[in-house]
């Protein structure tokens, strides 16, 4: 779309909000303000994508990523560079001097009539096996055994994930790289628990199967280029509260942190089966993608491992 194109469809947009907005050659008039915004258009940018226009467009504030979908991590890429987006999904963000404006557009989104959270444990792990394997249609019957869960419930959180673009209404397949943006934006990553003990003694402890690695040391046993991982105190999930209090006793504050852990936020944690747990080795590994949603959780440098990694790739069409 060219600029002209562009401008009309956010004069559009911030008409429907009620703002008192109008043109003027280049320069929009928003409640009396004028502004020539920098407008970039993208269709389903990830946060590297952003990151690139960004450096493109230094310097060119006010501006603004015009897209089918903006990203939650999109977002707070865009955010903290000062741009503002109208995500054509009805979310519109502007930022200037004058000119604070972060709201829905009415009559964007489709209306429920009962709101349907999908980032629960279950729709974590139903987005987490349909990007394991993206080339796969998804239905219900086919998830529930996989994961251990309901159809019922599996069925429902299919059709929320459906309604916002995330897996294809006739493909039923993940739309790639944007369920893994949205996700990883979800992905619990708070409440980790430092421990004065290594990752082979809390696997002793514990048993190899309450004890999950998802830190930089199993990315890279999932293909990923990370340099000094062995300098990195390792990273845990534990699959039960029972094994999470019994790793407390491992807390040392007068001791050097040499791993932390925290109760996994989702039942089903596919491994990495290339790595067994062994006596020498007494843990699981994590799936690659499982560590790559871990390692995304952080907005800094987890996002620039996770697309250096290659793992997230284009697939699927709604």
């Amino acid at each position: 779309m060219n600029k002209t194109e562009l401008t009309e469809e956010l004069v559009l947009a911030l008409t429907e909000l009620g703002v008192p907005v109008h043109t003027e050659g280049d320069a929009l008039f928003v409640d009396g303000v004028r502004i020539t915004p920098t407008l970039v258009s993208r269709a389903h940018p990830t946060p590297a994508d952003l990151t690139q226009v960004l450096h493109e467009n230094r310097g060119r504030l006010p501006a603004m990523i015009v897209s089918d979908r903006v990203s939650e991590a999109g977002r707070a890429v865009l955010r903290d560079a000062g741009w503002g987006w109208l995500d054509r999904r009805g979310d519109l963000r502007m930022w200037a001097p004058g000119v604070r404006i972060e709201a829905t557009v009415p009559g964007q989104r489709t209306a429920r009539t009962k709101p349907l959270n999908m980032w629960t444990p279950l729709g974590l792990e139903i987005a987490l096996a349909a990007m394991i394997s993206p080339e796969q249609a998804l239905t219900a019957r086919k998830l529930a055994p996989r994961i251990g869960r309901s159809a019922g419930a599996i069925h429902e959180l299919l059709g929320r994930f459906t309604e916002q673009g995330l897996i294809g209404k006739n493909t039923h397949r993940p739309l790639m790289p944007d369920l893994f943006w949205e996700t990883a934006a979800h992905f619990p990553d708070e409440g980790w628990i430092a421990l004065a003990a290594s990752a082979d003694q809390v696997g002793t402890l514990l048993g190899a199967n309450q004890v999950v690695r998802v830190d930089e040391r199993a990315a890279t046993m999932g293909g990923a280029k990370i340099p000094a991982v062995g300098d990195l105190p390792a990273r845990m999930y534990l699959t039960s509260p029972t094994a999470l209090r019994r790793a407390r006793s491992l807390v040392d504050r007068e001791q050097p942190t040499r791993s932390w852990v925290r109760l996994a936020p989702v039942t089903w944690l596919p491994d990495n089966e290339e790595y067994p747990a062994t006596d020498s080795q007494p843990w699981r590994v994590a799936h690659p993608v499982l560590c790559a949603l871990r390692l995304a959780a952080d907005p800094a440098r987890g996002q620039e491992i996770v697309q250096a990694w290659g793992i997230v790739r284009p697939v699927g069409t709604p």
